[in-house]
């Protein structure tokens, strides 16, 4: 089914993967034993906390992992086994073929996320358009025209330094970021594109888990 896959199709045995359940499933971080085409032999993976995840037969995953060219990849993959013994296994067929992304560091996933631009004056609210690990794309309402007593919310400009709130996981996170464009729309909106300048593994990780999900979403209902 996928014979033409290059080495970016799939992991190589050995390496370390992300494996994300779609559908609510833990998530977890395991090593590759074997690598084929129709199937991939994991060891039994450990959430954050270092311990064991359970899957169930039939389940759908994403398998997360870091081409030899340096981007992140990932693919959907259905458990077809789970191996007792002293070192218990998953093995995964694939479900579909991998991410073809352009080579950046993490692939972008359009989805709807309420996003604050935090500003010394308050925070303004927005929602997102597409989201990765690396960073993300928003828009805000147009800027309101101030009058007698009124307060602007300063919108950034491309090179500012600006902090993102997120709610990740239920729980909320701030984010210094690097906004990278900052633009008027047509209909008057203003678009913010930002990178993450710093993301702690625990805010990465549920930000894997969170694309991971609506990848997941969108997989199922034909929109990916």
């Amino acid at each position: 089914m996928f014979a033409t896959e290059s080495d970016d199709d799939r992991p190589s045995a050995g390496d370390r993967v992300e494996v994300v359940g779609i559908g609510g499933a833990p998530q977890a971080t395991t090593t590759v034993d074997l690598s084929r085409p129709s199937e991939l032999v994991l060891g039994v993976g450990v959430d954050a906390r270092g311990r064991k995840v359970r899957l169930g037969l039939g389940s759908m995953v994403l398998v997360w992992w870091v081409s030899p060219g340096g981007a992140i990849r990932y693919r959907p993959h259905v458990v077809a086994d789970v191996r007792g013994g002293g070192f218990p296994t998953w093995v995964l067929q694939p479900a579909g073929a991998a991410s073809e992304g352009d080579r950046r560091a993490s692939p972008r996933v359009a989805m709807a996320v309420p996003v604050g631009l935090v500003t010394p004056v308050g925070m303004l609210l927005g929602e997102t358009t597409d989201v990765s690990e690396g960073g993300l794309r928003a828009m805000f309402g147009a800027a309101p025209t101030a009058g007698h007593g009124d307060v602007v919310l300063p919108f950034p400009e491309a090179g500012d330094t600006v902090v993102l709130a997120l709610v990740l996981g239920g729980s909320r996170v701030e984010l210094s970021s690097r906004a990278r464009q900052a633009k008027r729309v047509p209909d008057g909106r203003r678009l913010l594109r930002a990178s993450f300048e710093e993301v702690p593994d625990e805010v990465r990780l549920r930000l894997r888990s969170t694309t991971s999900q609506e990848i997941g979403r969108q997989l199922v209902t034909g929109r990916r």
